[in-house]
C-alpha cells in the first residue's frame, strides 16, 4: 500500500507541474519546466507510427516510402480495408500500457514523426486526421507526465531523398526547390501550433528531420525555410521550444549560427562511432552548446547495442544533452524497445512485395494484415529490459541484474544471463557496431535474435517448439547468471552443448572464487543437432549465487544450464580431513574431501575453546588442501600446545586435533 501511495504522489507530482499555465523554456544551455527546474528530454522516437519505414516490418519495399507501402496494401486489400488496417494498427501501436511502462521505468519524452498530410493534404487545405490520431495520446502523456516532441518527418516535396521522408527518390528533395513546399511547410506547421498553442505537455516543435540541402543550393536556403516556419508559428504561438536540425541528416549547423529565436533548441543525430568515441561530438558540445550558449539535444540515437546505448545516454547526460532512442516499436528488431513478431503468413506477404512469391488472396491478405496489427499490442510485443536498463540504470556499467528469476532446480536458458554492460553481466568479442552505416558494418549479435547485447544468440529448429541457443561462441567469452534459490540446496549440474569441432573447454564459476575444473565438451557432429548434456559437478548453493560459465577453448553451442536436486542421503557427512606432519613444528598441511562445490569453513581452537582462525574457502569436488602456518587471524605467532581443527560446510562437520611443537 505504501509503494502504490507513493506511486500516486509521484504521477500528481508530474501532472502538478505539467497541467500549471507554463511551458517550458530554454535558459542558457538548459531546458526548464514551470519550477524553474531542468528537464532533459529522455525517451523514444515512434518510428513506424505515423510515417511508415519498410524496414520496421522487414519488408524493404522498392523505396520502402509511407506512399509506396500504403499503395502495397491497398493493391492486396482495397483503399476502405486499407484504412481499416491502419486505424487497428495505430491503435495498437502506443496505448495506456505503454505510455505508463515509460512512465514507471523513468523515461519523460516521446518524439512524434508526423506526416505533413494528416494535417494538410493540399497547399491551403487543412485537415483534423492528425490531432484525431494524436488528441488521446496527448491526453494519457499528461497524466503520466511523458512530453511529447512533434517532428516533421515527412515534408512538403520532401525534405531530403530518402524514403523515411516520403521521397519518391527522383534525385532532389523539393522542399528546397520549389518555394510553394516551403510555404506548405510553414502554414502547415501554423495550423499545427494554433491547436496546440495552449497544450503544455507539448514540450517543442521538431521543424525538419534530417534535411538534406540538394548540391549547388546553399546553407542560407535551410536557414530562410527555418525562419520563415518560426515566424508562421510564432504568429499564433509565441511559447513552445522550437527545434532545428541540421544540413545532411540533421548534423550540420552551419549557417544556422547564432540562435535566431529565444526558444530555440540545437539538435543532432547519432549513431555512428565506437562506444568511447566522442570526437564527432565534440563538435556540437563545443561550437553550439559552449559557443552560443544553448540547449542541445539528440533527437535520434541508436540501433545499435546494450552497452553503445548506456554509453553514449552517460555522456550525453554528463553534458546536460537529452536524446530521444530510435526505435520505439519494430517488427522483430533487437535494438527498439518493443518488439512484434512476424507469423508465417506475414512472410508470404513479404515474399509476395520483394517479388519471391505469389500474390496472396485479398481476404487472406485481409486477415493476416489485421492478425499482424494485433500483434503489435503491448501484451503482445517483447520488451527489450536490458535496453531499459541500459538508458536508466547508472549501474548497468558496474552491476549485473538478473535477466529473469531462476531458482534450482530446472532448466535456465542459456539466452537469460545477466543485463549488464560488456565486461559485467558478460563478455564478448564483438558487444557494438562502430561502424554502422559502412561497409565495415558488423551486427553485435550473429543471431540478431532474442537480446540486444553483444552475445551472440540463434534459433535452435531442434525439437518439438523452437528455442534459442548461445552461439558463435569464442575463446575466452563469458556470460554471467544469478541463481536465487528459496532455500539451501544441493545441486547436479549440467550443460546442454553442439559443436562440431573438437577441444572445446568451458569453466564454470560460482560468486568468483569458486571453481569448477576446466570440462572437455564433446564434438556432437552439428551446431544445432545431436544436443549433448555433459555433466559438469555438483554444488551447494545457501542463497542468492552469481555463476559464470566461460569458454575457455570455443567453437560451440551452448542452449541450458540444467540443475537437479541431489538426494539429500548420499550427502557424505564426513570430511575426512587430516593433518600432516602432525606433531607439526612450521607449516601444517590440512586436507579434506568433498564431493560439492561449496563453501567451507576452517576454525581453529586452542585447548580453552578460544578460536584462535577463521578460514573460509570454496571447496572444490575431490581433494582439498591449505596450509597454516601456526599463525593466528591477527597474524600473531600462536605458542606451543594442543589445537582443534574443525572443517564445516552446510552438510558436514568434522574436527582433528593438533599438537604443535616449536
Amino acid at each position: 500500500m505504501i509503494y502504490k501511495f507513493l506511486s500516486i504522489l509521484v504521477i500528481l507530482q508530474c501532472l502538478t507541474v505539467i497541467n500549471a499555465e507554463g511551458f517550458l523554456k530554454t535558459q542558457g544551455r538548459i531546458v526548464t519546466d514551470i519550477n524553474n527546474e531542468e528537464v532533459l528530454f529522455k525517451g523514444f522516437g515512434l518510428g513506424g507510427w505515423l510515417v511508415l519505414e519498410g524496414y520496421m516490418w522487414n519488408c524493404n519495399i522498392e523505396h520502402a516510402s509511407t506512399t509506396r507501402m500504403e499503395n502495397s496494401i491497398v493493391d492486396l486489400i482495397g483503399e476502405t480495408k486499407k484504412e481499416e488496417f491502419f486505424n487497428l494498427y495505430r491503435q495498437n501501436y502506443i496505448t495506456e500500457k505503454e505510455i505508463s511502462f515509460l512512465s514507471e521505468k523513468g523515461f519523460n519524452a516521446l518524439r512524434v514523426p508526423l506526416h505533413y498530410r494528416d494535417f494538410s493534404p493540399a497547399f491551403g487545405e487543412f485537415i483534423s486526421k492528425g490531432f484525431d490520431i494524436l488528441d488521446p495520446i496527448i491526453e494519457l502523456c499528461r497524466q503520466y507526465g511523458i512530453y511529447l516532441i512533434l517532428d516533421m518527418h515527412a515534408a512538403p516535396g520532401a525534405q531530403n531523398n530518402s524514403d523515411f521522408s516520403d521521397s519518391e527518390l527522383n534525385g532532389e528533395a523539393e522542399l528546397f526547390t520549389d518555394i510553394n513546399n516551403q510555404r506548405w511547410l510553414a502554414s502547415t506547421w501554423r495550423y499545427i501550433a494554433e491547436y496546440y498553442s495552449e497544450e503544455p505537455i507539448i514540450g517543442a516543435y521538431d521543424l525538419l528531420n534530417e534535411p538534406v540541402i540538394p548540391w549547388g543550393y546553399s546553407a542560407e536556403l535551410l536557414r530562410n525555410i527555418y525562419e520563415r516556419t518560426i515566424d508562421s508559428i510564432r504568429t499564433v504561438d509565441p511559447n513552445h521550444i522550437v527545434i532545428i536540425e541540421g544540413n545532411w541528416y540533421g548534423n550540420d549547423h552551419s549557417g544556422l549560427l547564432p540562435p535566431f529565436d529565444s526558444e530555440m533548441v540545437y539538435s543532432f543525430h547519432h549513431y555512428i562511432g565506437g562506444i568511447d568515441d566522442t570526437n564527432y561530438i565534440h563538435q556540437y558540445t563545443t561550437n553550439l552548446q559552449k559557443q552560443f550558449n544553448v540547449p542541445l539535444w539528440v533527437g535520434e540515437v541508436g540501433e545499435n547495442s546494450n552497452t553503445w546505448a548506456h554509453n553514449k545516454k552517460s555522456f550525453f547526460e554528463s553534458k546536460n544533452i537529452g536524446w530521444s532512442w530510435w526505435n520505439f516499436k519494430s517488427l522483430e528488431r533487437i535494438s527498439s524497445l518493443f518488439s512484434y513478431r512476424k507469423t508465417e503468413d506475414f512472410q508470404r506477404i513479404i515474399d509476395f512485395w520483394q517479388g519471391s512469391g505469389p500474390k496472396p488472396d485479398t481476404l487472406d491478405a485481409f486477415t493476416t494484415l489485421m492478425s499482424f496489427a494485433e500483434l503489435t499490442s503491448f501484451d503482445s510485443c517483447d520488451i527489450n529490459i536490458g535496453l531499459v536498463r541500459a538508458l536508466v540504470d547508472s549501474s548497468f556499467s558496474y552491476v549485473s541484474k538478473p535477466f529473469s528469476s531462476f531458482k534450482p532446480p530446472g532448466q535456465l536458458p542459456a539466452i537469460n544471463y545477466d543485463t549488464g554492460n560488456n565486461g559485467v553481466a558478460y563478455h564478448d568479442n564483438q558487444s557494438v557496431d562502430p561502424n554502422k552505416f559502412s561497409p565495415e558494418t558488423k551486427s553485435w549479435n550473429n543471431g540478431w535474435t532474442y537480446r540486444n547485447d553483444g552475445v551472440d544468440i540463434g534459433v535452435s529448429n531442434a525439437g518439438i517448439e523452437e528455442s534459442y541457443y548461445v552461439g558463435w561462441i569464442e575463446d575466452g567469452e563469458w556470460m554471467i547468471y544469478t541463481l536465487d534459490p528459496d532455500k539451501p540446496t544441493n545441486q547436479k549440474v549440467s550443460l546442454e552443448v553442439a559443436s562440431y569441432i573438437n577441444g572445446c573447454e568451458v569453466t564454470v564459476e560460482f560468486d568468483s572464487s569458486y571453481f569448477f575444473h576446466k570440462v572437455q565438451l564433446p564434438n556432437t557432429n552439428g551446431w544445432d543437432n545431436g544436443w549433448r548434456t555433459i555433466t559438469i559437478g555438483n554444488v551447494s548453493l545457501s542463497g542468492k549465487t552469481k555463476m559464470k560459465i566461460k569458454a575457455e577453448t570455443g567453437g560451440f553451442n551452448l542452449k541450458s544450464i540444467i540443475f537437479q536436486n541431489i538426494d539429500e542421503s548420499i550427502i557424505p557427512m564426513s570430511l575426512r580431513p587430516t593433518i600432516y606432519p602432525n606433531p607439526v613444528n612450521s607449516i601444517a598441511k590440512i586436507e579434506w574431501n568433498s564431493d560439492f562445490y561449496l563453501k567451507t569453513d576452517i576454525n581453529i581452537y586452542n585447548v580453552y575453546g578460544n578460536l584462535v582462525l577463521n578460514h573460509s574457502v570454496m571447496s572444490k569436488k575431490g581433494v582439498n588442501q591449505i596450509n597454516w602456518d601456526m599463525r593466528s587471524s591477527e597474524m600473531k605467532s600462536l605458542p606451543s600446545g594442543i589445537y582443534f581443527i574443525s572443517i564445516e560446510t552446510s552438510n558436514a562437520k568434522s574436527t582433528i586435533k593438533l599438537t604443535f611443537l616449536k
